[in-house]
């Protein structure tokens, strides 16, 4: 193993180490049942905000599957879960990344931080939030995929008292700023 492959290995565990701790900051504020969190690089690759919003409406409107690969690039970066590989979240990531978070892509791009998308109705394996915590850089966006198996993640607010949604993004913004050095923009 040479210095390179052994520097890409020590970020890949740095980067599975933030997922892991992003998946604990959860758990900590009371969402106990969130097992998983899936680090995302979200390139931009075409059109302009009004030209992909245009496209993901009509797409959405004739209920089809929107055309993300025309205007954004989608790789998994780093993966914590309590019940799968990252091998596993990436092969499943075509199934578990739900239509009606795929269409708020543009929206988790383009906006400024944070910025949060709910699916409530993903159960299982399926994922139920993505969020952009940092704004971008370079063209290039980092989301966080989150599961809980059991309920839908903006549902869970309502139902625990103290549960406020912008007192937690402002603690996990802070506590997360750190974790921005380690999500390299490559």
């Amino acid at each position: 193993m040479n210095d390179t492959d052994i520097q890409a290995r020590h970020e890949a565990e740095a980067a599975n180490a933030a997922a892991q701790r992003i998946v604990r900051h959860f758990q900590s504020k009371g969402f106990t049942r969130i097992t998983e969190a899936l680090i995302l690089h979200i390139r931009h690759i075409a059109g302009d905000r009004a030209e992909v919003d245009k496209a993901f409406e009509k797409a959405h409107k004739q209920g089809r599957v929107p055309p993300l690969s025309m205007y954004f690039s989608i790789h998994p970066y780093a993966h914590y879960s309590e019940f799968r590989s990252f091998d596993a979240a990436k092969a499943a990531l075509a199934h578990d990344f739900t239509l009606t978070l795929i269409y708020d892509i543009p929206q988790v791009f383009f906006d400024p931080a944070p910025v949060l998308a709910d699916d409530p109705l993903a159960t299982g394996a399926k994922y139920d939030v993505i969020m952009k915590v940092w704004d971008n850089d370079e063209g290039c966006a980092i989301a966080i995929l989150l599961n809980d198996p059991d309920a839908s993640f903006v549902d869970y607010i309502g139902t625990h008292p103290g549960a406020d949604w912008q007192k937690i993004m402002g603690d996990f913004k802070v506590a997360s700023s750190l974790l921005s050095d380690v999500f390299t923009l490559e």
